[in-house]
């Protein structure tokens, strides 16, 4: 994964500024980028679950990739990836697909596996 040469804002930093969609723009985003749309971004928080990370195409919208979904990020056999060292790290750029919009919490949810059917 590529890093950043800027220092990334810290997450709290952050999500002060993701914005509060109205129910009609949140379905328009879905509209536009539906499931299985390929997204780039920049992580900007890791946690024991996943990492949050800021999608070039829209920095406002909180989006997690859970650990679930790392797929191939991870190199080492399940259950032997540690918690921070194994995870993409803070400033990292990384490319993966939107799995679902959730409404409560307002977030995307992403992917990085290949198996999953896009409908």
């Amino acid at each position: 994964m590529e890093q950043e040469s800027q220092q990334p804002k810290s997450y709290e930093s952050i999500s002060a500024t993701w914005k509060n969609y109205s129910q009609e723009a949140w379905e328009e985003l879905i509209v536009k980028f539906p499931p299985g749309t390929t997204m780039t971004g920049q992580v900007i928080e890791t946690a024991v679950f996943g990492v949050f990370v800021r999608l070039d195409e829209i920095p406002d919208v909180k989006a997690l990739l859970e650990i679930i979904h790392f797929g191939p990020l991870f190199t080492k056999p399940p259950g032997q990836n540690n918690f921070p060292e194994d995870y993409p790290q803070v400033g990292d750029r990384l490319e993966a697909r939107i799995l679902g919009w959730c409404l409560k919490p307002v977030d995307v949810r992403l992917t990085k596996l290949d198996h999953l059917e896009w409908y």
